[in-house]
């Protein structure tokens, strides 16, 4: 009997025998996906006047997003702009940082950590950032 014949015969009784026990997975693809968006609002100074951006050299706003399992979402906008939305974030806790950027991409402020923001599937969360003048470099 040859070799092929006998390894085929024997993978055949082994998925017979794994069909009769039961075993199933299920993978929940049928689940539909839901998701929220968190929305990081930006002021300088209290304002949202675009002069405010270029009074300061300012060209962008750079948002990092951490998650409870330390997965990180990362996202820019120009200044001028005053806001990000990150979309597709899944419900949980999240940890935003914000810095402003200059016009070859590099921190020109401070960072602002808000730790424990709230996502909810449907919503979209806002967080609120202002930047006193005090805390961008020139």
């Amino acid at each position: 009997m040859e070799l092929s014949k006998v390894l085929s015969g024997l993978a055949g009784c082994v998925l017979a025998t794994a069909s009769l026990t039961g075993c199933v997975i299920v993978d929940h693809d049928d689940e539909p996906f839901t998701s929220g968006s968190l929305t990081v609002a930006l002021t300088i100074d209290g304002s949202n006047d675009p002069w405010e951006c270029f009074d300061h050299d300012v060209s962008g706003l750079a948002v990092s997003v951490e998650d409870e399992d330390g997965y990180v979402v990362d996202g820019a906008v120009d200044c001028d702009d005053f806001g990000l939305t990150l979309d597709g974030l899944y419900e949980g806790y999240y940890d935003v940082d914000v810095w402003l950027v200059d016009f070859d991409g590099y921190a020109m402020s401070d960072i602002v950590r808000v730790e424990g923001v709230d996502v909810l599937d449907g919503v979209d969360t806002l967080v609120k950032v202002d930047f006193p003048t005090r805390w961008i470099d020139r």
